[in-house]
């Protein structure tokens, strides 16, 4: 079984690293950057959450010959929604699981700012908000001067998405939510991504705020780790 994995916002494919290694031999993990992220840093980042998934359609369109899960966190999550309702009307083959992970329901209202018109301090801002850099990554102006656009890209992606649309499909397949219990805007999480799927969610909390498998404790990660490795033994 393979998973294809999508990162964060303003986040690259390397996210995943420790990840892919606790779940070793159990699958084939491969994970993605979008355009002007990690190893794509050099290329224009896209704005909108649906031209994100026509690229990642691209990316994934040799894998899925075999079976395969998706696999998104927070950002991610809203792109392989839309990669699953891509690839539905593209007639092509469908993911066996997806996982999501810290993510809110697809209609869920981000941030209604004017990000294009964001200064360096600003963009510092938004990076600040979401608590997953550091000060030290923060005083680099350089780096962060040349992170920007993709930043910028990413948070009006988010604010502009509109799953709502009268040619979605409800996702057939099963899906595992996984939030954390100080995550913000849970109360209807559960309820509110049933409403684009075909079945009932898998919905588990576990101790920790929106970035629980990477800045949360061993123990958290592995509680994570062992709910995708439980998932794939049902679906080998």
């Amino acid at each position: 079984m393979e998973i294809l994995a999508f990162p964060y916002a303003f986040g690259s494919a390397n996210i995943y690293s420790d990840l892919k290694n606790s779940l070793g031999k159990k699958c084939d993990f491969y994970a993605f950057d979008y355009p002007g992220h990690g190893s794509r840093i050099e290329e224009t980042p896209l704005n909108s959450i649906d031209t994100i998934a026509d690229d990642a359609i691209q990316q994934i369109s040799s894998y899925i010959s075999k079976p395969y899960c998706l696999l998104g966190y927070s950002m991610g999550g809203n792109v392989v929604f839309e990669i699953y309702q891509h690839l539905k009307k593209a007639g092509k083959p469908l993911p066996k699981y997806i996982f999501i992970l810290a993510s809110g329901e697809p209609n869920y209202e981000h941030d209604q700012f004017e990000f294009e018109k964001y200064n360096l301090e600003q963009v510092k801002g938004v990076l600040r908000d979401k608590n997953g850099t550091s000060e030290e990554i923060l005083s680099e102006d350089e780096l962060i001067d040349l992170l920007s656009p993709s930043i910028i890209a990413d948070s009006v992606a988010l604010r502009d998405y509109d799953p709502c649309s009268e040619d979605k499909q409800p996702v057939e397949c099963g899906v595992t939510i996984v939030r954390g219990k100080q995550e913000e805007s849970l109360e209807h999480c559960k309820e509110n991504w049933e409403n684009y799927l075909k079945r009932k969610a898998e919905y588990i909390l576990v101790d920790g705020k929106h970035f629980f498998l990477f800045q949360g404790t061993d123990d958290v990660k592995k509680k994570v780790t062992n709910i995708i490795s439980e998932r794939l033994d049902i679906l080998q």
